[in-house]
């Protein structure tokens, strides 16, 4: 049994949920973090010392970070290269994303506009953030070969970018106008497995003044 820790309205958690079930994987998903609690428990900071999420259990081990989740994912259960070079070409574009997507969406935008009161944001950053992802997006664009990134079917990148597509779209800020991109969200947003595990409504995690 593949047991997977944390709630399903961590974006980091969503794209591991999803690719588990797109995999056609039997898991429990175990609510933890946020205001259930639980990551703070010896038992959990014994599989992630840092106490974050998600972390998946199985075969008697333990991983944590949702980037190194779904690479053993995909490597062991779905469809990865075994040469090296073309599974870093693949890799790379994952891990920009780290830096270049999630930073400026997640902790940045998305704190701030709904965890942050309105009277409290800082613009500058919002302001950089924004500009920031309009050029990576716009690079993202460039890369969609087909229905998905990877072309007919999903691959690493799109779980690690696409995940974050659902808060981008929904999120008021002002984007590019990236047509291509746009139709590679509504191929994903016709997907049930995206539907259910990524396209959480997020409004009722406004803090008031926000």
């Amino acid at each position: 049994m593949i047991t997977l820790y944390g709630r399903i309205t961590s974006a980091n958690v969503q794209p591991v949920a999803w690719c588990l079930e797109e995999l056609g994987l039997q898991y429990e998903r175990l609510d933890v973090g946020g205001h259930f609690g639980g990551n703070d428990t010896p038992e959990y900071l014994a599989m992630n010392p840092l106490g974050l999420v998600p972390v998946l259990e199985t075969g008697g081990q333990s991983l944590s970070e949702a980037a190194t989740i779904l690479r053993y994912l995909v490597r062991q259960y779905g469809v990865h290269p075994s040469d090296p070079m073309a599974a870093a070409q693949i890799e790379r574009w994952a891990d920009m994303s780290r830096q270049h997507i999630y930073i400026p969406l997640i902790p940045t935008l998305f704190w701030q506009l709904i965890r942050t009161p309105a009277d409290e944001r800082d613009h500058t950053a919002m302001g950089k953030a924004t500009a920031g992802l309009k050029q990576a997006m716009g690079i993202i664009q460039n890369l969609i070969k087909g229905p998905y990134l990877g072309g007919e079917k999903l691959n690493l990148v799109d779980y690690q970018i696409g995940s974050l597509l659902y808060r981008y779209h929904e999120l008021e800020i002002d984007r590019a106008d990236l047509p291509h991109l746009r139709s590679y969200y509504d191929a994903l947003c016709a997907r049930p497995a995206y539907r259910k595990n990524v396209m959480i409504d997020f409004s009722g995690m406004k803090v008031p003044g926000a």
